[in-house]
């Protein structure tokens, strides 16, 4: 047993390393600037050096061609891709990966096509509650907010009738861009009878790992901008003396550095289910919900604290803090919102202790 564990640390050691050697963090911010205001609002070419490492097919097991690499590893590469501010579809496309047949995996994998899950229709929602339709081949409803949407190629759609499969250039499918606070894109999408390919496959078990993933993303995001800050008190000086000696900003910083140690802890957790066959899939749902709303409580604190830090200046765009605050802002409601995981955590509870 013990073998099996050092060669699973020993893998995720390693898929940390390339994760980090390929987005280092000290780039974060010149790339954030570099790909904002500009559709599709990430580097395909980038992401085509990801999906050569395996990333996109991540989650796929070997005997599909994939890196058979599990949730924490999952977890690992969202978390460094957070600390870079990586604009790049990796959640959505690992998402996808899974539930493409054999021809579309492929190129998926090789990052010759892009695809992202369009689950949402309404806000505060999980995908569990699907209007759209997919009957006679046709798909018809409304996706908000799906994200890198303007560089997909298609589209696995949930709907109430099943997933469906759907090309961005099919007739019947229309895109309306979406602005975001950070200078990245989503798009709604529109369709309307719009030709779809039916998936024999569950969106549920893999919107689970999606929560978790960018639980873990928005972990790196909090990292890095705690550090930037700490490193930032340590030269900004008042009253002829470095802001990191005041001792009200000291327990401050104590407090970001608890948030962040304890979401840390739930996301490990989460991951830990995730990987466990055993594990009932409301265990799963709930410590899947229970690490992404303490993502998200936490992320939107570290983003009003470290703004402070820096003063008046935090949010100007010559600071590099009001980059990773505006990315948490843009995303901390992806794959379902704090709200929504929040009631959905409160109701597993209440039922499991009844």
């Amino acid at each position: 047993m013990s073998e099996i564990q050092d060669d699973a640390r020993e893998r995720l050691a390693l898929i940390r390393e390339s994760a980090a050697s390929l987005l280092p963090r000290e780039d974060g911010a010149a790339r954030a600037r570099a790909l904002r205001f500009q559709a599709p609002g990430f580097d395909r070419a980038l992401w085509k050096k990801m999906c050569g490492l395996g990333w996109a097919g991540l989650r796929v097991p070997e005997a599909g061609d994939g890196s058979g690499f599990d949730v924490e590893a999952l977890c690992a590469v969202a978390q460094q891709l957070g600390e870079s501010l990586s604009p790049e579809p990796f959640i959505p496309v690992t998402a996808a990966a899974q539930l493409l047949p054999d021809d579309w995996r492929a190129r998926v994998m090789a990052g010759d096509r892009i695809v992202v899950p369009a689950w949402m229709e309404r806000a505060h929602e999980l995908p569990s509650a699907a209007r759209t339709t997919f009957r006679h081949g046709k798909v018809n409803g409304t996706k908000r907010l799906v994200p890198c949407a303007l560089g997909a190629d298609a589209f696995v759609v949930a709907t109430h009738d099943g997933l469906a499969l759907v090309q961005r250039e099919s007739a019947g499918v229309a895109l309306e861009p979406v602005s975001l606070h950070d200078g990245g894109f989503a798009a709604d999408v529109v369709f309307k009878d719009a030709p779809g390919e039916a998936l024999d496959a569950a969106f549920d078990g893999v919107f689970e790992e999606c929560a978790l993933a960018h639980a873990a993303y928005l972990l790196g995001v909090m990292e890095a901008a705690f550090d930037i800050s700490l490193a930032y008190m340590t030269v900004r000086k008042q009253f002829g003396r470095p802001i990191g000696s005041f001792q009200s900003l000291q327990h401050r910083a104590v407090d970001l550095k608890i948030q962040l140690e304890l979401t840390r802890a739930v996301v490990h957790d989460a991951a830990i289910a995730c990987n466990d066959p055993s594990a009932s899939q409301a265990h799963r749902q709930s410590l899947a919900s229970r690490a992404r709303m303490r993502a998200g409580d936490a992320a939107l604190r570290m983003a009003q604290e470290t703004v402070q830090f820096h003063g008046a200046m935090g949010m100007t765009d010559e600071c590099d803090i009001g980059l990773y605050a505006r990315k948490i802002l843009a995303v901390q409601n992806d794959w379902g919102s704090t709200l929504a995981h929040r009631q959905r955590f409160t109701a597993i509870e209440l039922a499991r202790n009844d």
